[in-house]
């Protein structure tokens, strides 16, 4: 009876019960409705647009997004144009957050479609979740589908490695080695080769074919760019010896190439001991010597040297020259003597060797034209006097150097150090009246050299001209920083000093967390859990918790105890605040440190109407679509927020656009093609003249990029559209246009990397504009990754310290992971130069062993009189950018906060990270 009266109840309009709108049950409806664990109004329901779930999804707060998402596509309130799109951004969330099984339905939803721009990608996103979720024979039917409907797609090649990786779970040994072999060879230098060749290892014993499997995991074991890889394939080979395989000993040959091979992976400390131990056996010379034993001895210093035992590199080549002043490589001894107790931070006596080697071998390659090396040299021994004699004989024997401004500068900032003032005068004045890259280094040390000689007014004017002409310089922000410290930091200012503003995740949880042990435990933790689909007869590496050889000749060193860290919290924008994990002052402290909400990327200003910009954007992909195909589903990605895959497909596009305004050849073609009316030329004549007519400026190629949402190319077009040194940062509107040159981009994977990790959200986004300007896809020419540019030996290392056992090459082309192992490594950079920020960031550039070795003799100097003096210009130059980057996101996204430079050096922490 009740539930007929309920249904009955249902079917009254709810303006029958009365003037205001009412629920039986439950009294007035509210306007605002968005009740939990319940569901909203269904009118309300269909009111809530699409862009209220990109909105989250922007933020960061992908449960959030999902939440309305699935809400309104449960209740129909999108049209048939955005329910697509909504699917496919339910696919991605689902897909980032691990629910594979929800991601391919979503994807399904977009494939099925007959024509839709995402379709395409809908249809590899969807294989490669069904392959993730396990359900790999799915897969090979929807990617050799995909293969059918994309004869020419663009994720041809990965369809191939997700059909490997399905024939491979499904037990198809051949056709997963199959495709995994035809993989290699179209791209042989894949950066994901090694994991690929693991995994045919992996396949072969899996199909029983033990001895090929075990000679393929000790080729990798002997032979490998990432450390993990080495230490998942000797697990692999004990798992094997476990199991009865009589593995043959490896020779001495081959552990010389193991030698060279954890060297080359950044593993130094095992290189040299097995080289030691393989040197003790095979001497170089003598009845005994051997064959390996004098190749060893010709390579012992290129071992030395790459295992940074500079120290061991200096005092054996300088003891061969003393023993042997005339022998013919008494000039190469000398020179890598030098170079080694220079390393090793004893100057004076690199000083003194390579005074003997200008003297005695001015002619030879090593000592011709080495007059920078000496001035370097006597600048580390703190001889500033003998410097600048270096530079003067410099510019003396080149009329290069004397043409230099980086030599007259040096020449004359020596001057200063070595206390000749009047002389430093003289010549910093020359610097500072001509136009060079130098003048405002020149006009800061004049005036430092003014006020020594006591002509404070002077000094005063030099200063005033950089703060008013160059007021976002670096040496501006240490006239600012000095000025304060003077004066004392104003109360209502903070000071930004690398770290998060306020109590860190890390320093909330640095309770919880249990000892950290060494690097090299970690990176055995990180490879001794169970691989997916391999038979694990028990844990092999457990009987061997000591540190000697095995059979084979291989060294062990292993942790006393497994490595671990607590999970880590989410920070980012939410619907209410996390529960603090501390108490009292410091938890309301971290709670209003968590919530923050990262900025949005740019900001509205008279450079950038977002109104405006979407309208550009709409009518340049509806009447371009015919010449580019990809800009539709370019602008279906930019409508639900996901910039990093909408970007690169309009890049294409200018790119190509680029090419043809530039060739002059293109230009005739098409200008005879017009005047033929179109007779002379054919389609491709006609395509160019499209091209040519579009007529897009640079600022509406950055309101393009900007409407795409696509921070690098952003960047790159505001500074060539706008002259931002005559736009000075006063009003909110002018400071708005200058987030179109300094976005926060990918803010909420900064924001939370930098929480967890206590390293300033600000910091991360000048190193990631220093690296690589906001590409999330960047590949440097030595192989450094993504966003702050990780080297794979490096991310493989920084996640096993971080404990993260789903690191793949790969991943640092994600914007998250990226953000976060970077962000790990710098946090660990400013706990070695605790309070010496811009120190850190020259180790993220330069390595921190160098930095350490550069500070040892400079302690309480002028910070930048320590950074004008590093030998690395890279380096030097590095530090200044990334601190004035720093400086600018600072006064744009950090009101009532400053950046200080430290005042003086102090000692470093090797002990923290030497990598």
């Amino acid at each position: 009876m009740i539930l007929v009266f309920l249904t009955l109840l249902s079917l009254v309009p709810r303006h029958s019960f009365g003037s205001e709108d009412r629920d039986p049950l439950h009294g007035p409806v509210a306007e605002q409705l968005d009740l939990a664990p319940g569901f909203p109004d269904a009118r309300v329901l269909r009111t809530l647009p699409l862009s209220e779930a990109v909105a989250r999804f922007a933020q960061g707060d992908l449960s959030g997004a999902l939440h309305r998402l699935d809400r309104v596509l449960a209740n129909r309130a999108l049209d048939a144009t955005e329910r697509p799109r909504a699917q496919f951004l339910r696919g991605w969330i689902n897909d980032r957050l691990g629910h594979f099984q929800k991601a391919s339905a979503a994807f399904f939803q977009v494939r099925k479609l007959k024509e839709h721009p995402l379709r395409e990608m809908a249809a590899f996103f969807e294989a490669r979740a069904d392959l993730r979720r396990g359900r790999s024979r799915t897969a090979i039917s929807e990617c050799d589908r995909y293969m059918v409907d994309f004869p020419e797609g663009s994720y041809e090649d990965e369809c191939q490695l997700v059909l490997a990786d399905a024939h491979r779970a499904l037990g198809s040994w051949k056709l997963a080695i199959s495709r995994y072999q035809d993989f290699l060879t179209e791209h042989p230098d894949d950066q994901r080769g090694e994991e690929i060749r693991l995994k045919m290892a992996e396949a072969l014993e899996q199909s029983g074919s033990i001895t090929r499997a075990s000679d393929s995991y000790r080729e990798l074991f002997l032979n490998h760019r990432l450390p993990t890889t080495g230490l998942a394939a000797e697990a692999a080979l004990r798992r094997l010896e476990a199991g009865g395989l009589e593995l043959p000993t490896l020779s001495d040959d081959q552990l010389f190439v193991r030698a060279c091979t954890l060297r080359d992976s950044g593993e130094i400390e095992s290189s040299y001991e097995l080289f030691c131990d393989l040197q003790d056996r095979h001497p170089g010379q003598g009845a005994k010597s051997s064959k390996l034993g004098r190749k060893l001895a010709d390579e012992r210093h290129n071992i030395l040297w790459r295992n940074r035992r500079y120290e061991e590199v200096g005092e054996w080549n300088a003891a061969a020259y003393e023993r042997e002043p005339s022998d013919s490589a008494a000039a190469e001894h000398l020179y890598w003597a030098v170079q080694g107790l220079s390393r090793s931070g004893r100057f004076d006596e690199a000083v003194r060797y390579q005074e003997i080697g200008r003297k005695r071998f001015p002619r030879h390659r090593r000592f011709r034209s080495s007059h920078e090396r000496t001035a370097l040299l006597q600048v580390g021994a703190g001889n500033y006097k003998q410097a600048r004699g270096a530079y003067k004989r410099w510019r003396a024997a080149s009329s290069r150097a004397r043409r230099s401004s980086k030599v007259r500068f040096f020449t004359a900032y020596y001057s200063y150090r070595a206390g000749s003032f009047e002389i430093a005068k003289e010549e910093l004045q020359a610097i500072a009246e001509r136009s060079s890259r130098h003048r405002v280094a020149a006009r800061y040390y004049l005036g430092k050299t003014l006020r020594r000689l006591g002509d404070r007014s002077g000094a005063d004017r030099q200063f005033q001209q950089i703060l008013q002409e160059h007021s976002d310089s670096w040496y501006a922000l240490v006239l600012r920083s000095r000025q304060r410290q003077r004066q004392g930091l104003s109360a209502q200012l903070l000071n930004r000093n690398g770290r998060w503003p306020g109590l860190s995740g890390r320093d909330a949880l640095k309770a919880e967390a249990p000892p950290q042990t060494s690097l090299q435990a970690s990176l055995v933790r990180l490879q001794d859990r169970p691989r997916p689909g391999m038979r694990s007869p028990g844990d092999p590496m457990e009987r061997d918790r000591v540190t000697g050889r095995d059979s084979d000749g291989r060294l062990i060193q292993l942790p006393p105890k497994p490595w671990g860290s607590p999970s880590l919290l989410t920070v980012g924008p939410s619907d209410s605040p996390r529960p603090s994990p501390v108490t009292g002052a410091a938890a309301t402290r971290s709670t209003a440190s968590m919530t923050s909400s990262a900025p949005s990327t740019w900001s509205p200003s008279t450079l950038w109407n977002p109104e405006s910009g979407w309208e550009q954007w709409i009518n340049f992909v509806s009447n371009n679509q015919e010449h580019w195909p990809g800009l539709p589903a370019a602008y279906e990605l930019s409508r639900i927020g996901l910039g990093e895959l909408a970007g690169p497909l309009l890049s294409e596009v200018y790119n190509e656009v680029r090419r043809v305004r530039r060739k002059s050849s293109i230009k005739r073609k098409v200008r005879r093609w017009k005047a033929s009316r179109g007779r002379r030329g054919g389609a491709k004549v006609a395509r160019w003249a499209a091209i040519l007519d579009l007529g897009l400026e640079t600022e509406d190629w950055r309101d393009l990029f900007a409407a795409a949402g696509y921070p690098a190319s952003v960047s790159h077009f505001a500074n060539k559209a706008t002259k931002y040194k005559e736009l000075p940062r006063q009003d909110d509107d002018s400071r708005a246009a200058w987030t179109l040159l300094y976005p926060a981009a990918f803010a909420p994977h900064v924001w939370q990397a930098g929480w967890e990790n206590d390293v300033d959200p600000l910091l991360i986004l000048s190193i990631m504009r220093a690296e690589s300007l906001f590409r999330h896809d960047a590949v440097s020419r030595v192989g450094a990754l993504g966003l702050v540019q990780v080297m794979p030996s490096t991310g493989a290392r920084v996640a096993a310290l971080m404990n993260r056992g789903d690191f793949r090459v790969e991943k640092l082309l994600q914007p998250e992971t990226n953000i976060g192992v970077g962000s790990f490594y710098l946090g660990k950079l400013l706990d070695r130069f605790e309070g010496q920020f811009p120190l850190a960031v020259g180790a993220y550039n330069g390595g921190p062993h160098n930095i350490g070795r550069w500070l040892r003799s400079k302690q309480g100097i002028p910070l930048e009189e320590f950074i004008e003096e590093i030998a690395f210009d890279e380096t030097r130059k590095y530090i200044q950018k990334v601190v004035r980057f720093y400086s600018i996101y600072t006064d744009l996204y950090g009101p009532g906060s400053v950046v200080q430079v430290p005042a003086a050096t102090r000692q470093d922490d090797a002990s923290v990270i030497n990598f």
